[in-house]
C-alpha cells in the first residue's frame, strides 16, 4: 500500500522509520533493512490538530536524534508516520511539505490506523485506542478482497474523546468546580487531591500550560487542598491542555473503590469505552484490540459479553508503522 509521493527513488533504501505520536508522547524507530539494528527515541506529543507547530518541532528533533544515532542519511530512508490529529487533510499536507522531499518516501496517518495495523499484523481487526484521547478504528476486507478502514470517534478533545485519560481528567476537574461550588471547598478524596495538585501545578509552575510536573501523588495535603481559591482554578484551566488533564486521570482511576465520586467518573468511563467498542465493531464479528495507557485497568472493568471478543495486540502504533514501511518498500523494491 503506497499513498504517499515517491521521492528521490534513485537513492538505496537503506532503512525505514515508524513514528508513533499521541497527545502525550512521541516515539520514533530507526531499523536498518539489512542488519535489523534498531534506534530509538522519544520526546513530548505530536497531535496535529492539538498543538501543530510543537509537533513539528517534536518530529524535528526525534528524527535529528535517530539519524544521528544510526549516522546516516534520511535520503536512504522510508517513512510512515502515525500522529494524533492527522485525520485533519490540511494538517496532513502541510507536514508533507514540510517532511516528504528529506525522505525517498514518506507516508502520514493517523495513530488510529498505524494502531489497528500494529494490533493484529495487518489482518482484520477493530481496535480501540485509549490514550489522551480515544479513537476506534476497524480493518475489514471489502468485495475486492482489499482492506479498508472505517473511523468512529477521534474527534478531538473539544467534542469528543469520552473513554480517554484527558476527558477522565477533565470530568475530575469538573466535579472539583462543582463541590467548590457548592461547598466553597473540596469535599471528596478525589477532588481534594484534584485541588492539591492544581494548587501545587499553579504555585510551582509559571508557565502552568507547559511545565506541569508528570509526578501524581496519592497523598493528599488536605490544608493544601482546603485552600484552593477561584483564582488558581481559573489559572490553571486558561492554559491547560488535554495532556495536562490527561495527567490528572491516574488520580481517578487510584481513588475509585475509596471514593463515590471517583466510582461514578469511573462507571461513566466504562459506558463510553464500551459504546465506542460496540460503535467500533458495528455488525462484523471481527476481534478488538484495545490499545493505550489506559487499556489494560479498564479492559478489567468492561462486561463479561465485551470481554468475550477481545485480544491481546500483537504490536503497537510504533509495530503498525514499522510494518507500513516495510510494505512500502516491497512495494517500491517491485516496481
Amino acid at each position: 500500500m503506497v499513498n504517499g509521493n515517491i521521492k528521490n527513488t534513485r537513492n538505496s533504501i537503506n532503512y525505514i522509520l515508524g513514528v508513533d505520536g499521541g497527545g502525550s508522547k512521541t516515539i520514533a524507530r530507526l531499523v536498518n533493512l539489512t542488519t535489523q539494528e534498531q534506534w530509538q527515541a522519544g520526546s513530548g506529543p505530536a497531535s496535529l490538530t492539538n498543538n501543530f507547530n510543537g509537533s513539528v518541532k517534536v518530529l524535528n528533533t526525534l528524527i535529528d536524534e535517530v539519524i544521528g544515532k544510526a549516522n546516516c542519511q534520511l535520503l536512504e530512508v522510508v517513512g510512515v508516520f502515525g500522529l494524533a490529529g492527522a485525520g485533519n487533510a490540511n494538517a496532513v499536507t502541510k507536514l508533507q511539505q514540510l517532511f516528504g522531499q528529506r525522505f525517498i518516501f514518506l507516508d502520514i496517518y493517523t495513530d488510529a490506523y498505524t494502531s489497528a495495523y500494529g494490533a493484529n499484523n495487518g489482518e482484520q481487526v477493530a481496535i480501540v485506542a485509549l490514550g489522551t484521547g480515544s479513537v476506534g478504528l476497524r480493518l475489514q476486507l471489502n468485495e475486492q478482497g482489499e482492506l479498508i478502514q472505517h473511523i468512529v470517534g477521534g474527534w478531538g478533545f473539544l467534542i469528543d474523546d469520552e473513554g480517554g485519560g484527558a476527558k477522565l481528567g477533565y470530568h475530575s476537574v469538573q466535579a472539583l468546580v462543582t463541590e467548590f461550588q457548592h461547598f466553597g471547598n473540596a469535599k471528596s478524596k478525589l477532588t481534594q487531591a484534584v485541588a492539591s495538585f492544581i494548587n501545587t501545578s499553579v504555585n510551582v509552575n509559571s508557565d502552568i500550560g507547559s511545565g506541569l510536573s508528570s509526578d501524581i501523588s496519592f497523598d493528599i495535603d488536605l490544608k493544601d487542598s482546603q485552600q484552593i481559591t477561584r483564582q488558581t482554578i481559573a489559572t490553571w484551566l486558561a492554559t491547560a491542555k488535554p495532556v495536562d488533564f490527561a495527567k490528572l486521570s491516574p488520580l481517578v482511576t487510584h481513588y475509585q473503590f475509596d471514593c463515590v465520586v471517583a466510582k461514578k467518573l469511573m462507571v461513566n468511563h466504562i459506558t463510553s469505552v464500551e459504546a465506542l467498542i460496540y460503535d467500533t465493531r458495528a455488525n462484523t464479528k471481527l476481534p478488538v484490540a484495545l490499545l493505550g495507557g489506559l487499556a489494560s485497568l479498564t479492559q478489567t472493568l468492561l462486561s463479561n459479553s465485551t470481554q468475550g471478543f477481545l485480544i491481546n495486540p500483537k504490536g503497537d502504533s510504533l509495530d503498525g508503522a514499522c510494518l507500513l514501511a516495510n510494505m512500502v518498500v516491497k512495494t517500491l523494491n517491485c516496481n
